[in-house]
């Protein structure tokens, strides 16, 4: 869990923000070319659901590059991060778009669950994700021959099943966020107390581990797979993601909103950001709850990357620096 690059110059990756206000002149950085720019998959699907293209301009200026998870015949990780070449924005942006084109927003049924974790009031749209998944298997594989399309429709089925009975068992009473956090031990004077420790991962598993026997404390916060369950890749970045959610459902610098459809697509983006940039040298962003929880996870895992926050202010400019990897 603490891959990273070995670069001439130190990696930083910038949250979109940090792109979208150099491209508006609202910072500057001092010397940027000391530093190779990094963005991710992550900034391009959220320029996808804002609409708002700046922070490609951002890029440009500071001929960011991306870093990205090579992917095998079977769309599985093949374990191989890499810094692609230094590539035109947009250019890259257009050829995003073409990728996801019949792809956009077929997994966002999966968000219905998280923010029925985090208490919303939302069963009514959560009893129709199993029959949303089984039509969208359906569409997905309408351009197979009929006996692969039959299969697969026909698997679909069974898990849609499966998802109902589950739904119906446990998850048709809704338990407020406070509530769970209670039933694990944390009360909100011991997330204040938490945040301002070395280590706050160790010193919240030390609260909620009575709460969860037989589960590790790399389990639960998702750096360690579970036994017994097959099929699911676990990557550095994909673990981290996890954690970012784990984090957020215990209250260690949670971010607001945490039970609305709408803001729980840019909080499962903001765990991208924090996984993506783990391979990099440092993660830069003016949001204090990304960094708040990214330094939380970085030195838990011993990982290389330093978290860098700013106070954003228009005209304000940016001078840092950061250690070159030696390994």
């Amino acid at each position: 869990m603490n891959s990273h690059f070995a670069t001439q110059r130190p990696t930083i990756y910038a949250d979109m923000n940090v792109f979208r206000y150099v491209a508006c002149g609202d910072i500057s950085i001092v010397d940027p070319e000391r530093f190779i720019w990094v963005y991710s998959h992550a900034h391009l699907d959220e320029i996808y659901r804002n609409g708002n293209t700046d922070a490609l301009d951002g890029m440009r200026a500071l001929k960011a590059v991306e870093v990205c998870d090579v992917l095998n015949e079977h769309f599985q990780s093949e374990g191989d991060i890499r810094l692609r070449g230094c590539v035109d924005p947009y250019e890259r942006y257009e050829r995003h778009l073409e990728a996801i084109s019949a792809f956009e927003g077929s997994n966002d049924h999966s968000v219905e669950y998280l923010i029925r974790s985090f208490g919303a009031d939302n069963f009514e749209q959560l009893q129709q994700t199993p029959e949303e998944l089984r039509k969208e298997v359906e569409r997905l594989t309408s351009g197979l021959d009929d006996e692969r399309k039959d299969d697969l429709v026909s698997q679909a089925r069974a898990v849609s099943e499966k998802m109902s009975g589950v739904i119906e068992q446990h998850l048709k009473d809704r338990v407020p966020i406070d509530q769970t956090r209670a039933s694990l031990g944390v009360s909100s004077e011991e997330r204040k107390r938490i945040e301002k420790t070395v280590s706050p991962i160790d010193e919240v598993w030390e609260l909620i581990a009575p709460a969860v026997p037989g589960v590790s404390k790399d389990q639960f916060f998702g750096f360690e797979p579970f036994p017994g369950i097959e099929g699911v890749q676990h990557t550095q970045h994909g673990a981290i993601c996890g954690a970012h959610i784990v984090l957020n459902m215990l209250g260690i610098s949670p971010d607001k909103g945490l039970a609305k459809r709408e803001k729980m697509q840019n909080i499962m983006s903001d765990g991208q950001h924090t996984g993506m940039a783990s391979y990099c040298n440092a993660l830069l962003s003016a949001d204090r709850g990304i960094i708040n929880k990214a330094r939380c996870i970085y030195t838990y895992l011993g990982n290389i990357t330093r978290t860098l926050h700013f106070n954003f202010e228009a005209g304000s400019e940016l001078n840092f620096g950061v250690q070159s990897d030696k390994t």
